[in-house]
């Protein structure tokens, strides 16, 4: 039997949590979708279901000296809308579902559904978001980097519910969200690519650049960033191609129902180029 929980504070949902393994439900957006049944039929849940999405403390958008924290039952359009959240993650969610969509599903959903074709979580990814985590236990922070394990694998304990998404401050001058898929908006991505960095005078300071939607978790390489950390953009601008295809090694795609691997592998170095194009030609 699958029982349904509507805890009225976090604390009654933490003491929830820890007596049961539970779906937690808030937008429903993509749980909803995955656990789908037949037409006119319940969905098919195999354990308990926590509902959340009306706990006020789990509302909202602030910023102290940690940063900007998205609160987990956010909804993507009051994140799209925030005057606090960063430019880059309100470019993605602006193209992601609909409008419709965007009033129900939350951020935390996104990057917790784990999917390879989750838009957010390649930006939460590239601005080195932190998702804290929450348990009658205590308090726990994870790097979104580490946070997606795989496809629909995530670092939570059955305990634990996720509360808020941190984004520090970062210091770069220069931003690119790109996304390929059937449609503008309300389409499941084929390649996405999220990439920040800093020129001062004719260097590169420092760049950044992560992929999704061409491997089982977003793809970023700290030894490529620190490789081209310092370097001049007449260099950047020599060594792209050696940039593409070091990058190109790390992508490792899938055919399926919206495209092939060949097609993203394409696909993805041709957006690397531009980034780098980017970044050479001094647009922001």
């Amino acid at each position: 039997m699958v029982n349904k929980f509507i805890p009225k504070t976090k604390a009654e949902a933490l003491e929830i949590l820890s007596k049961h393994d539970c779906y937690i439900l808030a937008g429903g957006t993509d749980l909803m979708v995955v656990k789908k049944n037949v037409a006119g039929s319940l969905p098919k849940f195999d354990k308990d279901v926590m509902y959340v999405s009306h706990i006020d403390e789990l509302k909202g958008i602030y910023k102290d000296e940690k940063g900007v924290h998205v609160k987990s039952v956010t909804t993507m359009d009051e994140v799209e809308h925030s005057p606090l959240v960063p430019t880059l993650l309100k470019k993605a969610v602006s193209e992601l579902a609909s409008t419709n969509i965007r009033h129900f599903a939350t951020l935390v959903g996104n990057i917790a559904n784990a999917s390879p074709a989750g838009d957010t979580i390649v930006v939460d990814v590239i601005l080195d978001a932190v998702i804290k985590l929450e348990s009658v236990d205590g308090v726990r922070f994870v790097k979104a980097e580490d946070f997606v394990q795989g496809v629909r694998k995530i670092d939570r304990k059955s305990n634990e519910l996720i509360t808020e998404i941190i984004f520090p401050e970062l210091d770069y001058n220069g931003e690119m969200w790109f996304k390929v898929g059937s449609r503008k908006a309300d389409s499941i991505s084929k390649v996405m690519v999220a990439g920040i960095y800093k020129i001062t005078g004719k260097s590169l300071e420092k760049c950044a650049l992560v992929l999704g939607s061409v491997s089982i978790k977003p793809i970023r390489s700290h030894e490529l960033e620190n490789e081209l950390a310092g370097m001049s953009l007449e260099d950047v601008k020599k060594n792209k191609e050696h940039i593409v295809e070091e990058y190109s090694k790390l992508i490792k795609p899938i055919d399926d129902q919206r495209s092939t691997a060949e097609y993203r592998l394409t696909v993805a170095k041709n957006i690397i180029r531009k980034f780098i194009d980017q970044i050479v030609g001094g647009n922001d």
